[in-house]
Formats: structure tokens, C-alpha cells, sequence
């Protein structure tokens, strides 16, 4: 046994970045350095970009996603090859995987608050979903990356931001230029002093509000008490009606987005887009965050109805 000052360095079991893009290039350059990747054909654009600019050598394929958002895995996956998956919008991803050779990446971005089952060789993710923070990636398991040289501006320039032009101007920045950093401390202290129960029970709470209080559309799926909704998605009946509807809610203060528009490689590269471009027609993305309260349900679901009856007018 050997005492002393200088005791060995403690380290823990999860290594952070700047972006859930970041730590996916980390995986796939240093790490598991594949031939082919597999990303679902309903996906952000981050992931698609990122194999597009930074590994342009590595053969892309899509995968299909249903309408329900089940996935329609390849048969197989040689040990050469690498498929990621989602767990959409903070629901599990209980679509069955084969056995395969290859590597499976778990993409947890919309579920690091959901107590899910994980079952991916890597499992990783972005912070900045559901965080109220400026950067932040996460891969569960120790590594030692050398992180590149940058002045994070796009985080700098967020933690400065006074109007919206800005928050919107840093995302841009990230869009066009990024490096695989660690994250800020003010982010990781933010992460780090979070309860996570907390924000999955006040976000499943608002989310099984507007579930049971939304008259217009359908829903997605029924999110369980271990489940934290990232948002909570309505399918409206036409485009011209998602539209509207945003526009009105829009004018009361309320934000909505879309997911997601399908990227053109998918366009060029999958067949079968029917249903991921009926989703991107249809649906509408309404705010659940752990900021807002049950009052702030209630005024958007009144919202809504008032924008129904004006319809039928």
C-alpha cells in the first residue's frame, strides 16, 4: 500500500462534449472507424450532416421509420458496419433489434431524463434538449479524448444573447462549423445539479395534460410515468391545418416546431419516404418543458379551441 499527497486521479464512468454530434464523431473516427452507417430515415439533420461533411469516405444508408415510428432495421449488420437509433421524442424505442455482428449506437437526446432500458454498444446523446443549457453531448462510458483546438464562440455568443436573433444566430454558427470540444462549465454545472426525476414527472405531467385535453388530431403514443416527453406531437389532418394552427398559436406566444424536414439525402437514398414525409406534413411539436406549469397548459389548450371555433366559422 503506498500513501502519499498525490493521490491517484478520479474519474467516472461518462465523458462529456460540447455537442451529441461531437460525441458521435468521436465514436466513429477513434472508436469504431466503420465502413457503413445506418441512420433512420426520420432523424435530425445534425447526424446526417455530420457523416456527410466529416466522413464522406464512410458509405450513409437510411433505414425506414413508420408512420408509428417503428423502424424497419436491416437484416443484418456486418461487424464492419454501424446502425444508430432513437428513442423519439423521449418515448422508448421498443422496436425488436436483430442479432447482429455490427455496432449498435443508442441516440438518448430526447431521453436522458426517461429511466428507459438501454441496449446499444455506445449509448449517446445531446443535453441541449432537454436542459435549459448553452452546449452539451454525452457519452456513457469513459474515454480520454483529445478534444480540437476552438474558441466555442457559438457557446459564447448564446451565454451573451439578449433576443432570440442570437440564440438562433449561435445554432447557425454550430451549423457551419463545429469541433469536438468538451462542454462549458457553466453547462455541465447546470447538468450536473438537475434533478432528473423532477423534470420527467413535471414533464410527463404536462404532456398528459394536453394528451387528455386536445380535442383536434391524434397523438403519436400514450408516454408511461417512466417516459419524460420531450414535447408532446399532434398529426393534423392536413398541412394547411398544422400550419394555421402554428400561425395562431404563434400570435398567442406559444412556439411550435416540426419534426423533422426530411433531408435530401434521404430523398436521394431511401425509396420508401411516404410516411416520414406524411409526418413532416402533419405534425406539430407543442412545448412540455419542465419551465412551464399546468396554467400554461391550459392557456395553450385554450388556445387551440379558440382557433377550432374559428374555423367553423
Amino acid at each position: 500500500m503506498l500513501i502519499g499527497s498525490m493521490t491517484p486521479i478520479n474519474y467516472g464512468d461518462t465523458t462529456y462534449f460540447n455537442l451529441g454530434r461531437s460525441a458521435f464523431a468521436f465514436l466513429v473516427s477513434e472508436i469504431i472507424r466503420p465502413k457503413r452507417i445506418y441512420l433512420p430515415s426520420f432523424v435530425c439533420w445534425s447526424l446526417v450532416t455530420t457523416v456527410g461533411k466529416r466522413f464522406p469516405e464512410i458509405e450513409l444508408v437510411f433505414y425506414k421509420v413508420n408512420k408509428d415510428l417503428s423502424c424497419d432495421y436491416p437484416k443484418y449488420l456486418y461487424k464492419d458496419e454501424l446502425l444508430v437509433f432513437v428513442h423519439y421524442f423521449g418515448h422508448e424505442n421498443k422496436t425488436q433489434l436483430p442479432t447482429y455482428e455490427g455496432i449498435i449506437l443508442e441516440d438518448i437526446s430526447h431521453a436522458i431524463c426517461s429511466k428507459i432500458n438501454y441496449k446499444g454498444h455506445y449509448i449517446f446523446g445531446s443535453l441541449r434538449k432537454e436542459f435549459k443549457i448553452a452546449d452539451g453531448g454525452i457519452l456513457l462510458k469513459y474515454f480520454n479524448p483529445v478534444y480540437e483546438p476552438s474558441k466555442k464562440l457559438d457557446t459564447w455568443l448564446k451565454f451573451e444573447s439578449t433576443e432570440w436573433k442570437d440564440m438562433r444566430e449561435a445554432e447557425n454558427m454550430i451549423d457551419r462549423n463545429w469541433k469536438i470540444c468538451d462542454i462549458s462549465s457553466r453547462s455541465l454545472e447546470v447538468y450536473l445539479t438537475s434533478n432528473k426525476d423532477i423534470i420527467r414527472k413535471i414533464r410527463f405531467r404536462n404532456e398528459h395534460y394536453l394528451f387528455d385535453n386536445i380535442t383536434i388530431g391524434k397523438t403519436l403514443f400514450k408516454f408511461s410515468p417512466n417516459e419524460s416527453p420531450l414535447i408532446h406531437n399532434r398529426m393534423m389532418n392536413t398541412q394547411k391545418e398544422r400550419d394555421s394552427l402554428r400561425t395562431y398559436l404563434a400570435k398567442k406566444g406559444v412556439f411550435t416546431s416540426i419534426h423533422w424536414p426530411t433531408h435530401e439525402l434521404v430523398k436521394t437514398k431511401l425509396n420508401d419516404i411516404d410516411d416520414i414525409l406524411w409526418l413532416e406534413s402533419h405534425i406539430i411539436s407543442i412545448p412540455v418543458s419542465q419551465d412551464y406549469n399546468l396554467n400554461d397548459m391550459e392557456f395553450i389548450v385554450n388556445s387551440i379551441q379558440r382557433w377550432e371555433k374559428s374555423k367553423r366559422k
